[in-house]
């Protein structure tokens, strides 16, 4: 062999060795190396990656039909279209989808290099085929994510934006331009971060913009007012973009919580509401849960129960009484089974021992797996209400056991009872069917009350009533007439209440006929006693002139005829006889009685018939006082005509001594004295009593209001009697005179004078020392007495002047007023006179001195002095 064909070997089998090596090569690769004769219609060239690619042996490629198989058939129009373009000598790569031997679909990119021959003719394709189902899956999770984060950030309710380094706005999401109403992005957008945010929170953004951009997430929450004038509400939240652990930009997300806040700010002030009325109600509440143990409790708690002690985190059961504590475990395992309200009521232990009655509503609460985890208790003091409860209950058990006694006291009652229904009597008791005469009792009685058992006269005033019991419900006590069967007229007392439940009258009644009767007595004896002491006061007013015995007897005779109502009447004196003083004494033809005795003859008034009046207890008793008064006044005349006869005698032109002037008006004191005494002790103590019976007459709410208002001017009239009795006995005998002394008298006269006259009083008793006698006490009383009777009925002065005082051994007593004055030498004898006489005699009596100064209308000057005596 030559060396040029050894030479020839060693190309041959280093290519070959080259070729082999290339081979291996292709073959670990997972690109698929191919070659396509078109002439021979084979594939010259193939790597095994295209059977790691397809799952086919290559020999399964020899037909360029073979491969065209494989192509997924939503590929095909794709394959074609480019199979088009490589057959006309264009290089062009496709991706498109093959069925793999298992079934699967995988990604393949193909890359074709059309080969033209000599004569420009496609001779051959040299082929690369890379499966690229990995990147494909890579690329269509990838789009989905970018899907996901695009309807992520289209459609979130937040507002989201990006922004790059400088703090620009690259992307932002709808919903702004939704939430702020401005249009941020796209074309005429106006966005501006002081119109959304408002300006002064720029500086604010820029600040936590800064933090975000040194790398650390930012969340805060601010409140911004747009240029519109709404306010929003933000959570703001600003996180760093990093890429390849960059910052280049920051992602914010601003969620509008202006709903949330305005929710948050009324269940704020409801809360606060709600505390406040826990705070302040009086009801007590609470929440538990289910095993009883207290969760929340008022303050209302505390008060009611008398504690001071944190209700939380003890049990309720604690405080329920030991006898009610099982019922409020089972009422709470009904709350919880039922889920519904429940209402109950316990007794709760009050701090100082005692026992509250409660009513309490539970109402459950619900938590997440719709179970009852807590329960709601609003409760209430019901004390009263129990205790009232348990006394209407024992009522009616006291009215059920008692209603056959009830039933037995109505029939035996001896007050009448009716049932008035439908204008019928329904029922009647047996007094109500006594009373007006029936036959029977208890049985409907159809018939027309009104008509039949009512007087005429009351038939309209009973129709009236019964309207009014059934507008106002009942009638107060009514006197009405009704007819007994006999026709008698009986007076009744009638009440009604209406019952709405039987739509019926309830009626109680009864006889009050006697009682009316006593009542008229009563009402005529009350006029008659009023009659009988205005008598006595007008006779005794009437005998303060008279000054004979023939004046007396004819007032006497005068007075006896009008109030005993006859004619016959006559004064006449007879032998002595053994009668009683002022005692009625009956005869055939009439009565008389012994006044008193005159020399020794009787002196009696005689009344010569027997009027009706004679037998009233009254009447007597004002005859009998009426003589007693005037025997006295009869013996004194007398006993003054003797004395005067007998000095006209003894001593005509001399003047009385003084010890028969003392004498005189000693007499005259002492049957003052008397006399007031008898006025007091009978006929003021008698008007007073009888004014006590009428008052408690008037209290009976039996009578009627025109009879009460007579009674009420009786009463009236009574006390204006009683009055001038103590008037006249005051007249007579000043009260206290002795044992109060001459200047508190004197006051005490001048402040009744003062109470019945014109003119004022002024009195001076400053320089009055002395004590003086009882004689002397009451001859000045007297005096004054007198002065202030002649300034009230003759001086028509407006100021009286009076002054007591002592000088020495003598008292002083000086009177002065400013009216008409008088002449004192032409009213020495004239009827005027007297009372001038009688002040005059009245010092004379008492060893003193009186002078009169006056002139006409010049007012009057009366100057007494008297010697002070122990």
């Amino acid at each position: 062999m030559s060396a040029h064909d050894s030479l020839d070997t060693a190309r041959e089998a280093l290519l070959i060795r080259k070729n082999l090596l290339s081979e291996k090569m292709l073959n670990m690769i997972d690109v698929a190396i191919w070659s396509y004769d078109l002439f021979s219609l084979e594939i010259t060239i193939a790597s095994e990656a295209l059977t790691r690619i397809t799952g086919y042996p290559v020999e399964k490629f020899a037909k360029f039909k073979e491969w065209e198989s494989l192509v997924h058939e939503e590929d095909i129009p794709h394959f074609l279209e480019w199979s088009l373009t490589i057959r006309q000598g264009v290089p062009d790569q496709c991706e498109y989808r093959i069925r793999h031997a298992s079934g699967e679909a995988r990604w393949i990119q193909a890359r074709v290099m059309p080969v033209l021959n000599e004569r420009g003719e496609v001779s051959r394709y040299d082929g690369v085929v890379i499966d690229i189902s990995s990147r494909k899956a890579m690329e269509e999770e990838l789009h989905r994510s970018e899907q996901r984060y695009k309807s992520l950030f289209e459609f979130h309710s937040d507002i989201i934006c990006e922004l790059d380094l400088d703090g620009n706005v690259i992307a932002i999401n709808p919903t702004a331009e939704r939430i702020t109403g401005e249009r941020l992005l796209g074309e005429n957008a106006n966005f501006s971060i002081d119109d959304v945010f408002g300006a002064d929170n720029i500086q604010l953004l820029k600040g936590y913009f800064e933090r975000v951009m040194q790398g650390s997430s930012q969340q805060f929450e601010m409140t911004s007012r747009h240029k519109n004038g709404d306010v929003f509400h933000w959570e703001m939240k600003k996180v760093p973009i990093r890429v390849n652990n960059q910052v280049e930009g920051a992602f914010v997300i601003c969620k509008d919580v202006t709903s949330k806040k305005s929710i948050e700010k009324a269940l704020a002030d409801r809360e606060e509401q709600y505390r406040l009325i826990a705070d302040n109600m009086t009801d007590m509440m609470g929440v538990i849960d289910n095993r009883a143990n207290i969760l929340f409790a008022s303050p209302s708690c505390a008060k009611v129960l008398g504690i001071s002690e944190s209700f939380p985190g003890t049990s309720v059961i604690d405080y329920i009484h030991p006898g009610d504590q099982d019922r409020l475990r089972n009422d709470m395992s009904e709350i919880i089974r039922q889920k519904s309200n429940r209402l109950m009521r316990y007794r709760i232990v009050h701090a100082n021992g005692s026992y509250i009655h409660f009513e309490a509503l539970g109402t459950p609460v619900f938590g997440d797996d719709g179970e009852v985890n807590r329960i709601v208790f609003v409760a209430r003091d019901i004390s009263e209400k129990a205790k009232i409860e348990k006394e209407l209950v024992e009522s009616q058990a006291r009215y059920r056991h008692s209603e056959d006694r009830y039933r037995r006291l109505v029939e035996l009652s001896p007050v009448g009872i009716a049932i008035f229904k439908e204008d019928e009597i329904t029922y009647i008791n047996p007094s109500g069917m006594k009373m007006v005469g029936a036959e029977s009792c208890g049985m409907r009685r159809e018939t027309d009350v009104v008509k039949e058992w009512v007087h005429p006269d009351y038939h309209d005033y009973v129709r009236e009533r019964i309207a009014a019991t059934l507008k106002n419900g009942y009638s107060p006590p009514g006197e009405y007439q009704i007819l007994h069967r006999n026709g008698r007229v009986i007076d009744i007392s009638m009440t009604a209440i209406y019952d709405p439940e039987a739509a019926s009258i309830q009626l109680m009644f009864e006889d009050i006929t006697l009682a009316k009767q006593s009542q008229r007595t009563l009402i005529e004896s009350e006029f008659r006693h009023y009659r009988l002491q205005a008598s006595l006061d007008r006779f005794s007013h009437d005998l303060f002139g008279v000054m004979k015995v023939s004046q007396l007897e004819r007032r006497l005779l005068r007075e006896v005829r009008e109030v005993m109502k006859t004619n016959r009447v006559s004064l006449t004196e007879v032998e002595h006889n053994e009668d009683k003083l002022c005692e009625i004494i009956e005869t055939t033809e009439g009565c008389y009685l012994k006044i008193g005795e005159i020399r020794g003859r009787s002196y009696l008034l005689c009344i010569h018939d027997k009027p009706a009046t004679l037998q009233i207890t009254s009447q007597r008793v004002w005859l009998q006082t009426i003589a007693r008064y005037v025997g006295v006044l009869f013996d004194n005349f007398l006993m003054i005509e003797d004395l005067s006869r007998e000095l006209e005698q003894i001593a005509i032109p001399q003047v009385a001594p003084t010890w028969l002037l003392r004498l005189l008006f000693n007499l005259t004191e002492n049957e003052r004295k008397r006399l007031s005494q008898d006025l007091h002790d009978a006929a003021l103590q008698e008007q007073i009593i009888w004014y006590r019976k009428l008052d408690l007459l008037m209290a009976d709410d039996s009578i009627t209001e025109e009879i009460r208002e007579q009674l009420g001017r009786i009463s009236q009239g009574l006390l204006d009697v009683v009055y001038q009795i103590r008037l006249t006995c005051n007249e007579l005998r000043p009260p206290l005179l002795k044992e109060e002394g001459l200047v508190s008298s004197l006051e005490a006269l001048f402040d009744f004078t003062q109470l019945r006259t014109n003119y004022s009083i002024l009195f001076e008793a400053a320089h009055y020392i002395h004590a003086i006698s009882e004689d002397q006490l009451i001859g000045l009383y007297r005096v004054v007495q007198e002065m202030l009777a002649n300034a009230t009925k003759h001086s028509f002065a407006t100021e009286v002047r009076i002054e007591l005082s002592s000088q020495l051994d003598r008292v002083h007593l000086r009177y002065e007023d400013n009216g008409i004055g008088m002449d004192y030498r032409k009213v020495k004898d004239s009827y005027q006179s007297i009372g001038i006489y009688g002040m005059k005699e009245r010092v004379r009596s008492m060893g003193g001195i009186i002078d009169f100064d006056s002139t006409m209308n010049n007012g009057l000057v009366i100057s007494v002095s008297i010697p002070a005596q122990d």
